[in-house]
C-alpha cells in the first residue's frame, strides 16, 4: 500500500512540476522602451522595430521563450539590476558607467547622435547652438552629448515623446537622439529640421552581472548574425 501511494505521490510531483520539457521552459523577460522608432514601437499593440527583430532572431537560435516588459528607458538598468528583466535592448549605448552596472553583449551597430530643432527656431546650423534649451531622454547618453555644446540648458524628459511635444510647442529650443530616430521624427513631422549631427556610441544589449553565460549565448548568435548579414538586411529595412 505505501508502494502505491508513493507511486502516486511522485507522479502527482512530477505533473506539479511540469513533467514535459517545454511546460517547464524559461520565459526570458525582455525590458525596452517602445517610444524609440526605429529600434523599438508599438505597433497593432505589438513591440515592434529594428531591436524587436534582432531578439526575435537570436532567441529562435538559441532555442529560447520570451515575453517583453516595456517600461520608461531610466528604468530597465535597475529592473535589470534586481531581475526583473533578464534582458535590455532599447537601442542602449555602451558607456564605461553603465558597464559597472550591467554586462553587455557584442555591439549591433554604432548610431550617431543627431541635433533637431523647430523650422520657426532661430538655430539653423551647428554654429548657432550655443546658450539654447535642448530636451533628452531621461537616463540616455543623449543627455551626456547634449551637455557638451555650449551653455546648453538640458531639459531632460521621461520620454522622447515628451521632448518632441515640447519641442513643437516651442518651450525648448532642440532635441537631442538619435540619428536614425531623428529621421522618422521629421519624416512625420514637416515642421522639424536636422541641425547636425556628433559622433555616438555603440549599441548592445544588457545583461545582470550574475547572468555572464545567458549574454555570451546572446553574443555568439549576435555574432553569426551579424556575419551572415541578417543584422545588415535589418539595418537597411529599417534605414539605420
Amino acid at each position: 500500500m505505501k508502494k502505491i501511494f508513493l507511486m502516486f505521490a511522485m507522479i502527482f510531483m512530477f505533473a506539479a512540476c511540469g513533467g514535459n520539457k517545454e511546460a517547464a521552459q524559461k520565459v526570458y523577460v525582455v525590458g525596452t522602451n517602445a517610444e524609440y522608432p526605429p529600434f523599438e514601437y508599438v505597433e497593432n499593440g505589438e513591440i515592434a522595430g529594428f531591436d524587436a527583430e534582432i531578439i526575435k532572431e537570436a532567441a529562435k537560435r538559441m532555442g529560447i521563450e520570451y515575453k517583453w516588459l516595456n517600461t520608461n528607458f531610466d528604468g530597465l538598468i535597475p529592473a535589470l539590476q534586481t531581475k526583473k528583466v533578464d534582458i535590455v535592448i532599447a537601442g542602449m549605448s555602451v558607456t564605461p558607467e553603465r558597464e559597472k552596472a550591467v554586462n553587455f553583449s557584442i555591439p549591433y551597430l554604432t548610431s550617431n547622435v543627431a541635433i533637431v530643432t523647430n523650422s520657426k527656431n532661430p538655430i539653423k546650423n551647428m554654429n548657432d547652438l550655443s546658450g539654447k534649451s535642448y530636451g533628452v531622454e531621461l537616463g540616455t547618453t543623449k543627455e551626456a552629448s547634449a551637455r557638451k555644446i555650449d551653455g546648453a540648458e538640458v531639459v531632460p524628459f521621461s520620454s522622447t515623446t515628451g521632448a518632441l511635444v515640447a519641442l513643437k510647442s516651442g518651450k525648448i529650443d532642440g532635441m537631442v537622439l538619435d540619428e536614425s530616430v531623428s529621421s522618422k521624427y521629421i519624416e512625420k513631422n514637416p515642421e522639424l529640421v536636422l541641425v547636425g549631427v556628433m559622433e555616438g556610441e555603440p549599441k548592445a544589449a544588457a545583461f545582470n552581472k550574475d547572468d555572464k553565460e545567458l549574454m555570451e549565448n546572446f553574443s555568439k548568435v549576435l555574432e553569426e548574425m551579424i556575419t551572415d548579414g541578417t543584422v545588415a538586411e535589418l539595418r537597411e529595412k529599417y534605414k539605420i
